[in-house]
């Protein structure tokens, strides 16, 4: 017992060392919102990049799920993917942001994960498509690499879990929530998870405040900043700090409101930062976005260029564009 109270107070002094309050931005900038043309009739919802391509799900159209552009001039290079109930369709598709070479989409409907390449014309090319052994599939997950992947339990256990596809059980779990509050939405160390191949990150929703793990969900750094928090949570209505988010292979970038859903929806988001972190959880730089903020976005750190699309699929038939000034 005195061994383990021993290693609990080397822990506890190990991960405040880790935390700080007193973090602040090294450089901010503001940058002003572009428009990147989409063609035909679109509704982006999530998109990711593979210089010089970019990958966009489209949600209006169901004959033409996902496009590709090449970012070069902005053509439509290819369209393809069925909504629909045959064996080759989708249901309900969820394009994935992963630091792997190929494109990896879920059929959540059907537990089915599918890989694409893109070749050298921007056409999509069929890899394979298999099964996830996990019960929940792998709704929501990030992934480290084409097998390994961390996904927060939430109503299942006040935990992040760490998967393969081939597991039917956890490789190992990391608790983060009350257990005893049921309602994952009003828990104040509610969060979203993000990874790449060598870092998993958690950001927490009404807290400002960033734990990274290394792959295997051990504590690298908690990085706590000074920050009114929300008490006596209810959902919509309370103020959130850390919401969308993209995990590239060099930067953690991280949409911050520090207003409600309701105000920031009340503005088309444009009362919105992007703060930027490196692997080891240090920051950046803080963008202020001048312009209509992104819901789901990718980053193209070919050129450290940010594309996302709005809330709701506004503006139409477009993405919006930010140029990441002074990232290298």
């Amino acid at each position: 017992m005195r061994f383990n109270n021993h290693i609990l107070l080397i822990y506890s002094v190990f991960v405040v060392s880790c935390s700080s309050v007193d973090i602040v931005f090294p450089r901010e900038e503001t940058i002003t919102q572009e428009i990147m043309p989409l063609q035909g009739i679109t509704c982006p919802f999530r998109v990711e990049v593979r210089h010089p391509f970019l990958f966009v799900e489209n949600r209006k159209r169901t004959d033409s799920l996902f496009h590709i552009y090449d970012l070069t001039n902005y053509e439509l290079k290819n369209a393809f993917g069925i909504k629909g109930d045959g064996p080759d369709d989708f249901v309900l598709s969820w394009l994935y942001n992963t630091q792997l070479q190929d494109i990896l989409i879920a059929d959540n409907s059907k537990n089915m994960l599918f890989r694409y390449s893109i070749d050298e014309e921007g056409q999509a090319v069929f890899q394979d498509v298999k099964k996830p052994s996990y019960i929940s599939g792998v709704i929501d997950a990030a992934f480290i690499n084409d097998s390994l992947y961390v996904v927060d339990a939430m109503y299942l256990a006040p935990c992040l879990y760490l998967l393969s596809l081939q597991d039917d059980l956890p490789r190992k779990s990391r608790q983060y929530r009350n257990p005893a509050i049921r309602d994952y939405y009003i828990d104040p160390n509610m969060g979203n998870v993000f990874a790449n191949e060598s870092r998993i990150a958690f950001c927490y929703g009404y807290r400002k405040q960033i734990d990274f793990m290394d792959t295997d969900l051990n504590l690298i750094k908690s990085v706590k900043f000074k920050y009114d928090s929300p008490k006596n949570i209810q959902g919509l209505g309370d103020k959130i700090s850390y919401a969308y988010g993209y995990f590239g292979k060099r930067y953690l970038y991280v949409l911050f409101f520090g207003t409600t859903w309701r105000e920031q929806r009340e503005t088309t988001f444009r009362n919105t930062f992007l703060e930027v972190f490196d692997l080891d959880g240090n920051p950046v730089i803080r963008y202020r976005l001048d312009g209509i903020g992104p819901a789901y976005f990718a980053v193209d750190e070919e050129t450290f260029t940010l594309y996302g699309a709005g809330e709701d699929g506004y503006p139409e038939d477009c993405l919006l564009v930010y140029k990441l000034k002074g990232l290298t």
